[in-house]
């Protein structure tokens, strides 16, 4: 792991079974506890006193389903797969999958930061389960992983004591290979418990499938911007239901159906803008507008400017001369 400051200060940092090196940035502890099943039980105690950026790179491309949560302070990760970033705090946890890509946490100074991290490989993650992963956790187990969204579980006030007492445990040496195998399956367990009670709650999580379907309709959206299936044909044609896709495509694309469709016909629209001579009529009909008045009001609504007077900024100038002539 290499730490880096504003200033541009830097240490890198080896953590393994052999190594454990003292950095000079920030003092800091790092223990980790090697299961025998492959994974990894990792606790951390930094006191931040100026904005830290963290950049952890992994010797091993071996995909794997992380849950951390920070028992103290507050701190977030850039996902390599997208640029997104997500936040951790002793109210907030995730999972996620990792497929050994350099990844970048930000802390933020002013603050102590404890965070606890618990790393299995997926099939480990399916045996801990007796291969019955909770159906709030399916999501993490698709195959095309560059697509998985983090699973978000809240950190109860109780769950955090829990992990936090028996942290402080004042085990021998000894025993402390124990000790943390142990608290490695109680953060488990507490977890699932947490999305449990989460899915009784909400009603309906998201399966393996409801992502597989939702990116399968994006594409079919993306390819007839013309002349789109209605969500209930998308829903008959992936076999589920309206409300299960709308709720995955709020997942993974954070908006509804409807309104991924028009954001995807609006995007096409501004390229169509810049890049050719097309009149805005022509534009809006490539798109699926069939009035361009009902097309202007919403260009303008999504990016602050009618689609003419974007044109007429954005088309090079060789175009215009084109047009005019």
């Amino acid at each position: 792991m290499t730490l880096e400051l504003p200033t541009g200060e830097k240490d890198k940092i080896l953590v393994d079974e052999e190594h454990d090196l003292a950095d000079r940035v920030i003092d800091r502890h790092h223990q980790r506890v090697l299961l025998s099943n492959g994974g990894s039980v990792d606790y951390q105690y930094l006191p931040v006193e100026k904005d830290v950026v963290i950049k952890a790179e992994t010797m091993s491309s071996k995909r794997l389903i992380i849950a951390m949560i920070a028992l103290e302070g507050e701190y977030s990760m850039i996902r390599p797969e997208d640029g997104t970033e997500f936040v951790f705090s002793p109210m907030q946890g995730h999972l996620f999958v990792h497929n050994g890509l350099s990844t970048t946490f930000k802390l933020p100074g002013g603050q102590n930061v404890q965070s606890l991290g618990l790393s299995l490989a997926v099939d480990v993650f399916e045996r801990y389960f007796d291969n019955d992963v909770p159906e709030a956790l399916q999501p993490l187990l698709c195959t095309n992983t560059e697509d998985i969204r983090p699973v978000r579980f809240s950190v109860t006030t109780a769950m955090r004591d829990t992990l936090l007492q028996n942290l402080n445990i004042d085990a021998a040496q000894s025993l402390q290979q124990i000790k943390m195998e142990g608290i490695g399956l109680l953060y488990l367990a507490l977890i699932e418990q947490t999305l449990r009670a989460r899915g009784e709650d909400q009603g309906m999580v998201l399966r393996c499938a409801d992502v597989d379907n939702a990116q399968r309709a994006y594409q079919v959206l993306q390819s007839n911007l013309r002349e789109p299936p209605s969500l209930a044909d998308l829903a008959q044609r992936f076999s589920t239901t309206e409300k299960r896709l709308n709720q995955a495509f709020r997942e993974l694309y954070t908006d509804t159906v409807f309104e991924v469709l028009r954001c995807l016909r609006l995007e096409k629209a501004k390229t169509l803008l810049e890049s050719t001579d097309m009149a805005i009529k022509e534009v809006a009909w490539e798109v699926g507008y069939n009035h361009s008045t009902n097309f202007s009001t919403a260009f303008n609504q999504k990016y602050g400017v009618s689609p003419a007077e974007f044109a007429k900024n954005a088309r090079p100038a060789v175009l215009r001369l084109v047009k005019n002539a």
